[in-house]
Protein backbone atom coordinates (compact mmCIF):
# COMPACT_ATOMS: atom_id res chain seq x y z
CA UNK A 1 0.00 0.00 0.00
CA UNK A 2 1.76 3.37 -1.23
CA UNK A 3 2.39 5.61 2.07
CA UNK A 4 1.41 9.12 1.72
CA UNK A 5 2.74 12.27 3.96
CA UNK A 6 -0.19 14.39 5.65
CA UNK A 7 -0.39 17.43 3.67
CA UNK A 8 0.02 19.81 6.74
CA UNK A 9 3.58 17.82 6.89
CA UNK A 10 4.30 18.86 3.41
CA UNK A 11 2.97 22.48 3.47
CA UNK A 12 5.41 23.12 6.71
CA UNK A 13 8.53 21.70 5.04
CA UNK A 14 7.51 23.76 2.43
CA UNK A 15 7.61 27.09 4.37
CA UNK A 16 10.21 25.83 6.33
CA UNK A 17 12.62 25.87 2.90
CA UNK A 18 11.41 29.28 2.34
CA UNK A 19 12.75 30.26 5.52
CA UNK A 20 15.85 28.85 4.19
CA UNK A 21 16.05 29.94 1.20
CA UNK A 22 15.48 33.50 2.78
CA UNK A 23 17.95 33.13 5.86
CA UNK A 24 20.28 32.50 2.51
CA UNK A 25 19.42 36.02 1.19
CA UNK A 26 19.71 37.70 4.04
CA UNK A 27 23.30 36.50 4.58
CA UNK A 28 24.31 37.25 1.10
CA UNK A 29 22.87 41.05 1.74
CA UNK A 30 24.69 41.66 5.03
CA UNK A 31 27.41 39.90 4.08
CA UNK A 32 27.89 42.62 0.85
CA UNK A 33 29.97 45.65 1.28
CA UNK A 34 27.86 49.09 1.77
CA UNK A 35 29.35 51.90 -0.36
CA UNK A 36 28.87 54.96 -0.04
CA UNK A 37 26.51 57.51 -2.66
CA UNK A 38 28.29 59.05 -5.61
CA UNK A 39 28.21 62.30 -5.39
CA UNK A 40 31.00 64.89 -5.87
CA UNK A 41 32.17 67.55 -3.50
CA UNK A 42 34.55 70.90 -4.52
CA UNK A 43 36.71 72.28 -1.92
CA UNK A 44 38.51 74.73 -3.92
CA UNK A 45 41.04 75.47 -1.30
CA UNK A 46 45.00 75.71 -1.85
CA UNK A 47 45.90 73.29 1.29
CA UNK A 48 49.30 71.26 -0.18
CA UNK A 49 51.90 71.99 1.78
CA UNK A 50 55.61 71.14 1.63
CA UNK A 51 57.70 69.76 4.39
CA UNK A 52 56.04 69.40 8.29
CA UNK A 53 52.68 70.51 9.09
CA UNK A 54 52.22 71.21 12.53
CA UNK A 55 55.93 71.37 13.46
CA UNK A 56 58.98 73.93 13.08
CA UNK A 57 61.02 74.21 9.42
CA UNK A 58 58.70 73.55 7.11
CA UNK A 59 58.74 75.06 3.22
CA UNK A 60 55.88 76.57 1.72
CA UNK A 61 54.35 75.50 -1.01
CA UNK A 62 50.49 76.04 -1.37
CA UNK A 63 49.97 76.16 -5.16
CA UNK A 64 47.65 73.09 -5.29
CA UNK A 65 43.51 73.56 -5.40
CA UNK A 66 41.85 70.71 -3.87
CA UNK A 67 38.79 69.18 -5.08
CA UNK A 68 37.10 66.43 -2.95
CA UNK A 69 35.28 63.65 -4.58
CA UNK A 70 33.54 60.44 -3.95
CA UNK A 71 32.65 57.38 -6.02
CA UNK A 72 31.42 54.55 -5.41
CA UNK A 73 33.24 52.75 -8.13
CA UNK A 74 36.54 52.83 -9.74
CA UNK A 75 40.20 52.03 -8.55
CA UNK A 76 42.83 54.22 -8.09
CA UNK A 77 46.63 52.91 -7.78
CA UNK A 78 48.79 53.18 -4.93
CA UNK A 79 52.62 54.49 -4.49
CA UNK A 80 54.50 54.74 -1.52
CA UNK A 81 58.09 55.63 -1.22
CA UNK A 82 60.66 53.15 0.12
CA UNK A 83 61.05 55.37 3.13
CA UNK A 84 57.76 55.31 4.05
CA UNK A 85 57.30 51.15 3.40
CA UNK A 86 60.46 50.15 5.24
CA UNK A 87 60.07 53.34 8.18
CA UNK A 88 56.59 54.41 8.76
CA UNK A 89 54.47 51.77 8.24
CA UNK A 90 54.17 48.24 9.89
CA UNK A 91 52.78 45.13 7.45
CA UNK A 92 49.14 43.77 7.85
CA UNK A 93 50.37 40.79 8.80
CA UNK A 94 51.48 41.85 12.39
CA UNK A 95 47.73 43.72 12.14
CA UNK A 96 46.78 40.63 14.92
CA UNK A 97 49.11 42.23 17.25
CA UNK A 98 49.72 45.48 16.15
CA UNK A 99 46.35 47.20 16.68
CA UNK A 100 45.69 49.90 18.79
CA UNK A 101 43.14 49.83 21.56
CA UNK A 102 43.29 54.00 22.11
CA UNK A 103 45.18 56.50 19.68
CA UNK A 104 46.82 59.63 21.67
CA UNK A 105 44.75 62.07 21.93
CA UNK A 106 47.70 64.70 20.92
CA UNK A 107 50.92 64.83 18.88
CA UNK A 108 54.25 64.39 21.41
CA UNK A 109 55.45 67.42 22.34
CA UNK A 110 58.76 68.60 21.20
CA UNK A 111 61.39 70.00 23.51
CA UNK A 112 63.96 72.77 22.73
CA UNK A 113 67.23 71.17 22.73
CA UNK A 114 70.74 72.09 21.20
CA UNK A 115 69.53 70.90 17.35
CA UNK A 116 66.60 72.57 17.57
CA UNK A 117 66.62 75.45 20.19
CA UNK A 118 63.29 77.35 19.36
CA UNK A 119 60.06 75.12 18.65
CA UNK A 120 56.67 75.92 17.89
CA UNK A 121 53.85 73.03 17.27
CA UNK A 122 50.13 73.55 16.74
CA UNK A 123 48.13 71.15 18.91
CA UNK A 124 46.47 69.42 15.68
CA UNK A 125 47.35 69.95 12.13
CA UNK A 126 44.18 70.30 10.34
CA UNK A 127 41.47 72.51 11.73
CA UNK A 128 38.11 73.70 10.93
CA UNK A 129 36.67 77.84 10.31
CA UNK A 130 35.77 78.58 13.83
CA UNK A 131 37.68 75.89 15.68
CA UNK A 132 40.66 76.98 18.05
CA UNK A 133 43.81 76.79 17.43
CA UNK A 134 46.13 75.88 20.30
CA UNK A 135 49.92 76.74 19.98
CA UNK A 136 52.66 75.45 21.67
CA UNK A 137 56.58 75.37 22.15
CA UNK A 138 59.57 75.48 24.12
CA UNK A 139 63.18 77.64 24.07
CA UNK A 140 66.33 76.35 25.18
CA UNK A 141 68.03 77.05 28.39
CA UNK A 142 71.21 77.72 26.57
CA UNK A 143 69.89 80.17 24.12
CA UNK A 144 67.90 81.69 27.14
CA UNK A 145 70.97 82.26 29.73
CA UNK A 146 72.68 83.83 26.08
CA UNK A 147 70.39 86.65 25.41
CA UNK A 148 69.89 87.16 29.34
CA UNK A 149 66.63 85.45 29.69
CA UNK A 150 63.16 85.97 27.62
CA UNK A 151 60.18 86.40 29.10
CA UNK A 152 57.46 86.62 26.27
CA UNK A 153 57.16 85.62 22.36
CA UNK A 154 55.60 87.36 19.55
CA UNK A 155 53.13 85.74 17.27
CA UNK A 156 52.12 86.10 13.91
CA UNK A 157 49.30 83.89 12.16
CA UNK A 158 49.00 84.57 8.21
CA UNK A 159 46.46 83.04 5.68
CA UNK A 160 47.72 81.07 2.36
CA UNK A 161 47.50 84.77 0.70
CA UNK A 162 50.27 86.00 3.47
CA UNK A 163 47.25 88.25 4.91
CA UNK A 164 47.58 88.81 8.86
CA UNK A 165 44.51 86.67 10.65
CA UNK A 166 46.24 87.09 14.15
CA UNK A 167 48.95 88.80 16.00
CA UNK A 168 49.42 88.27 20.13
CA UNK A 169 52.14 87.45 22.63
CA UNK A 170 52.68 84.20 24.66
CA UNK A 171 54.36 84.68 28.53
CA UNK A 172 57.62 82.46 28.38
CA UNK A 173 57.76 80.67 31.99
CA UNK A 174 60.70 79.31 33.65
CA UNK A 175 61.03 76.07 31.80
CA UNK A 176 61.04 77.81 28.07
CA UNK A 177 57.71 76.47 27.73
CA UNK A 178 54.89 79.15 26.38
CA UNK A 179 51.85 78.49 24.55
CA UNK A 180 48.83 80.64 23.27
CA UNK A 181 45.16 80.24 21.64
CA UNK A 182 43.80 81.46 18.61
CA UNK A 183 39.76 81.38 17.58
CA UNK A 184 39.45 81.17 14.15
CA UNK A 185 36.77 83.38 12.85
CA UNK A 186 33.35 81.23 11.42
CA UNK A 187 34.48 82.58 8.00
CA UNK A 188 37.97 81.56 7.92
CA UNK A 189 39.78 81.07 4.35
CA UNK A 190 40.43 77.72 3.47
CA UNK A 191 44.32 76.60 3.36
CA UNK A 192 47.60 76.67 4.86
CA UNK A 193 48.23 79.28 7.62
CA UNK A 194 51.67 79.83 8.98
CA UNK A 195 52.41 80.49 12.48
CA UNK A 196 55.76 83.00 13.45
CA UNK A 197 56.65 83.28 16.69
CA UNK A 198 59.77 85.57 17.56
CA UNK A 199 61.55 85.71 21.24
CA UNK A 200 60.97 89.67 22.60
CA UNK A 201 64.50 91.11 23.15
CA UNK A 202 65.41 94.82 23.14
CA UNK A 203 66.75 96.01 19.73
CA UNK A 204 69.84 97.17 21.65
CA UNK A 205 70.08 93.61 22.92
CA UNK A 206 69.48 91.85 18.89
CA UNK A 207 72.27 94.55 17.94
CA UNK A 208 74.46 92.21 19.37
CA UNK A 209 73.64 89.27 19.13
CA UNK A 210 75.49 86.69 16.05
CA UNK A 211 73.33 86.42 12.83
CA UNK A 212 72.97 82.78 13.63
CA UNK A 213 71.79 83.48 17.61
CA UNK A 214 69.28 86.04 15.89
CA UNK A 215 67.98 83.31 13.63
CA UNK A 216 67.61 81.46 16.28
CA UNK A 217 65.02 83.59 18.46
CA UNK A 218 62.59 82.67 15.66
CA UNK A 219 60.45 79.52 14.47
CA UNK A 220 57.65 78.85 12.65
CA UNK A 221 54.35 76.13 11.82
CA UNK A 222 51.63 75.82 9.82
CA UNK A 223 48.30 74.05 9.80
CA UNK A 224 45.59 73.54 7.51
CA UNK A 225 42.26 75.02 7.80
CA UNK A 226 39.76 72.98 5.51
CA UNK A 227 35.84 72.44 5.79
CA UNK A 228 34.68 68.78 6.34
CA UNK A 229 32.69 66.90 3.57
CA UNK A 230 29.86 64.73 4.23
CA UNK A 231 30.17 61.37 2.67
CA UNK A 232 26.77 59.58 2.34
CA UNK A 233 27.50 55.33 4.08
CA UNK A 234 24.31 52.97 3.54
CA UNK A 235 24.77 49.96 5.66
CA UNK A 236 22.37 47.52 6.61
CA UNK A 237 19.31 49.50 5.67
CA UNK A 238 20.46 52.54 7.72
CA UNK A 239 21.76 55.77 6.23
CA UNK A 240 25.15 57.35 8.33
CA UNK A 241 26.70 60.34 7.59
CA UNK A 242 30.78 60.18 7.30
CA UNK A 243 32.69 63.63 7.67
CA UNK A 244 36.09 63.95 5.88
CA UNK A 245 38.36 67.20 6.05
CA UNK A 246 41.86 66.75 4.35
CA UNK A 247 44.36 69.12 2.66
CA UNK A 248 44.68 66.12 -0.07
CA UNK A 249 43.42 67.04 -3.55
CA UNK A 250 41.59 63.85 -4.20
CA UNK A 251 39.29 61.50 -2.07
CA UNK A 252 37.61 58.85 -3.63
CA UNK A 253 35.87 55.57 -3.36
CA UNK A 254 34.67 55.64 0.14
CA UNK A 255 33.19 52.65 1.14
CA UNK A 256 32.35 50.23 4.04
CA UNK A 257 32.82 46.50 4.18
CA UNK A 258 30.51 45.50 6.99
CA UNK A 259 31.95 41.80 7.31
CA UNK A 260 35.18 43.06 7.37
CA UNK A 261 34.21 45.83 9.76
CA UNK A 262 36.29 48.91 7.46
CA UNK A 263 35.89 52.00 6.20
CA UNK A 264 37.93 52.38 3.39
CA UNK A 265 38.88 55.71 0.84
CA UNK A 266 41.58 56.79 -1.21
CA UNK A 267 43.29 60.19 -1.27
CA UNK A 268 45.77 61.79 -3.45
CA UNK A 269 47.72 64.77 -3.78
CA UNK A 270 50.96 66.21 -5.26
CA UNK A 271 54.07 64.08 -4.85
CA UNK A 272 56.86 65.32 -2.41
CA UNK A 273 53.69 67.45 0.02
CA UNK A 274 52.65 66.40 3.55
CA UNK A 275 48.60 65.56 3.55
CA UNK A 276 46.75 65.48 6.54
CA UNK A 277 43.16 64.08 6.96
CA UNK A 278 40.54 64.38 9.80
CA UNK A 279 37.55 61.99 9.82
CA UNK A 280 34.50 61.48 12.11
CA UNK A 281 32.99 58.24 12.02
CA UNK A 282 29.82 57.26 13.71
CA UNK A 283 30.46 54.84 16.64
CA UNK A 284 27.07 53.28 15.14
CA UNK A 285 28.71 52.69 11.95
CA UNK A 286 32.34 51.90 13.35
CA UNK A 287 33.67 51.20 16.38
CA UNK A 288 35.49 49.52 18.99
CA UNK A 289 39.57 48.94 18.87
CA UNK A 290 40.30 50.79 15.79
CA UNK A 291 43.16 50.57 13.71
CA UNK A 292 44.24 52.63 10.73
CA UNK A 293 46.32 51.52 7.53
CA UNK A 294 47.37 53.13 4.32
CA UNK A 295 48.15 50.71 1.42
CA UNK A 296 47.88 47.30 3.60
CA UNK A 297 50.30 48.60 5.95
CA UNK A 298 49.20 49.39 9.99
CA UNK A 299 49.86 53.44 10.43
CA UNK A 300 52.48 53.77 12.95
CA UNK A 301 50.91 55.27 16.14
CA UNK A 302 52.95 58.68 15.44
CA UNK A 303 51.10 58.97 12.34
CA UNK A 304 47.27 59.25 14.15
CA UNK A 305 45.68 60.73 16.82
CA UNK A 306 42.43 60.68 17.98
CA UNK A 307 41.34 64.30 18.09
CA UNK A 308 37.62 63.66 19.77
CA UNK A 309 35.97 60.77 21.29
CA UNK A 310 32.23 61.29 21.77
CA UNK A 311 28.85 58.47 23.04
CA UNK A 312 28.19 58.69 19.48
CA UNK A 313 31.43 59.98 17.61
CA UNK A 314 35.32 59.42 17.02
CA UNK A 315 37.40 61.82 14.81
CA UNK A 316 40.49 61.03 13.89
CA UNK A 317 43.53 62.60 11.76
CA UNK A 318 45.58 60.62 10.16
CA UNK A 319 49.14 61.93 8.56
CA UNK A 320 50.75 60.79 5.52
CA UNK A 321 53.18 61.47 2.47
CA UNK A 322 51.55 62.30 -1.17
CA UNK A 323 50.94 60.96 -3.79
CA UNK A 324 47.92 58.07 -3.50
CA UNK A 325 47.45 55.87 -1.05
CA UNK A 326 44.42 53.83 0.58
CA UNK A 327 43.42 54.13 3.70
CA UNK A 328 41.53 51.39 5.50
CA UNK A 329 39.70 52.24 9.65
CA UNK A 330 39.17 48.54 10.50
CA UNK A 331 37.37 48.06 14.10
CA UNK A 332 35.78 44.93 16.05
CA UNK A 333 32.54 46.58 16.26
CA UNK A 334 30.47 47.25 12.87
CA UNK A 335 26.56 48.18 13.71
CA UNK A 336 24.01 47.51 12.43
CA UNK A 337 25.41 43.69 12.75
CA UNK A 338 22.31 40.93 11.91
CA UNK A 339 25.49 38.18 11.13
CA UNK A 340 24.14 36.83 14.59
CA UNK A 341 20.30 36.66 13.65
CA UNK A 342 20.66 35.07 10.06
CA UNK A 343 22.66 32.52 11.86
CA UNK A 344 20.14 31.86 14.01
CA UNK A 345 17.31 31.48 11.57
CA UNK A 346 19.40 29.48 9.34
CA UNK A 347 20.07 26.99 12.14
CA UNK A 348 16.56 26.89 13.14
CA UNK A 349 15.02 26.34 9.74
CA UNK A 350 18.02 23.77 9.26
CA UNK A 351 17.21 21.98 12.70
CA UNK A 352 13.82 21.82 12.00
CA UNK A 353 14.29 20.21 8.98
CA UNK A 354 15.89 17.40 10.37
CA UNK A 355 13.44 16.80 13.05
CA UNK A 356 10.69 17.08 10.50
CA UNK A 357 12.60 14.36 8.06
CA UNK A 358 12.96 11.83 11.52
CA UNK A 359 9.45 12.14 11.93
CA UNK A 360 8.39 11.85 8.53
CA UNK A 361 10.59 8.48 8.63
CA UNK A 362 8.80 7.26 12.06
CA UNK A 363 5.53 7.62 10.84
CA UNK A 364 5.49 5.95 7.76
CA UNK A 365 7.54 3.19 9.43
CA UNK A 366 4.34 3.17 11.76
CA UNK A 367 2.22 2.99 8.58
CA UNK A 368 3.91 -0.48 8.30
Amino acid sequence: MESKVPTCTKNFKFVLMILVLAGLVATGVTLSNATADKEKLDVGADVSVKGEIGKSGVEENTTASANVSASSSGSSSSEKSEAESHGNYQSSSELQTQSHENYKMSYEKMNADSKNSFTIETEHHIYKPGDQVSIEGSIWSSLMATVGGISSVSIQVTDNNGNIVYTGKGQVNSDGDYSAQIELPPDAKKGAYTVDVKGDVTADLLSTLSLKTQTSLESSAKFVVVSPNAFAIKAGGKDFSVQVATNSSDVSDIKFDEQGKKLSFTVQGETGTKGVTEVTIPKSLLSGDLTVMIDGQVMAQSDVVETADTNDEVTLELNYHHSTHQIDIVGTNAAPEFGSLVSAVLVFSIVSIIILSMKTRIFNIKRY
